[in-house]
């Protein structure tokens, strides 16, 4: 498949799951009957119930995703982005629409940017690799700590960390797309980019958000 081709096809998949995951945590955050069908089942456990199904889901659609065929790929993206816009069923209730609505566009405008470096830029971001997940294990190891801990100041540092590495994920996941040696025997190259964009945008978005977002007066 032509390299310009993938990289459409992942912006067409992860515009499509962006529509969903908001589509859906809007609906269920504002409908009582749907909050109801997801949370009551399972009691107070429903929410960790459906947070470890997303992550089952991602780490499926990670070291499957070459064996899966084409309709499972897409079925199984399309599922994780129902379960993270469940997930962000609570951000809604907190958050003002106005802040979110703001953190959104500076995700959006952001995300524009790092594409265009991932895009345009002659230097090899493969070789970034193993600093950046090296960089967000820990990343997720300190705010493991920080929520026993609570430090202000730690979690401001560990929201600005992770903001850049997702940004400089863009960059690379970009580029992927555009390497033609790169899952170049799988059909499903598209789908894994725009699940990669995916979570590289809600990361930056939720980040931007405990940073920039304003809680709604109770």
């Amino acid at each position: 498949m032509n390299k310009n081709k993938v990289l459409t096809e992942s912006f067409l998949w992860l515009f499509i799951g962006l529509l969903i995951c908001f589509g859906v945590s809007i609906t269920a955050t504002y409908s009582p009957q749907m909050m109801y069908l997801i949370y009551a089942p399972f009691g107070m456990n429903g929410f960790y119930l459906w947070l470890i199904v997303e992550i089952v889901v991602a780490l499926i659609l990670t070291l499957r995703i070459r064996k899966m065929s084409s309709l499972t790929a897409k079925i199984l993206y399309l599922l994780y982005c129902v379960l993270t816009g469940i997930s962000l069923t609570g951000i809604f209730l907190y958050y003002t629409a106005s802040s979110i609505a703001f953190v959104f566009l500076a995700t959006a405008i952001t995300f524009g940017l790092f594409a265009l470096i991932g895009k345009f830029t002659k230097i090899d971001l493969s070789k970034w690799w193993v600093y950046l997940f090296v960089g967000l294990l820990a990343v997720i190891v300190l705010e493991i700590v920080n929520i026993f801990i609570a430090n202000n100041t730690l979690n401001m540092i560990l929201c600005v960390a992770s903001i850049l590495i997702f940004c400089a994920y863009i960059a690379y996941d970009v580029q992927r797309a555009l390497d033609e040696n790169f899952l170049s025997d799988c059909e499903n190259k598209g789908i894994y980019i725009a699940f990669q964009l995916f979570l590289d945008i809600i990361n930056i978005f939720l980040d931007l958000l405990r940073l920039l977002g304003k809680a709604r007066d109770n």
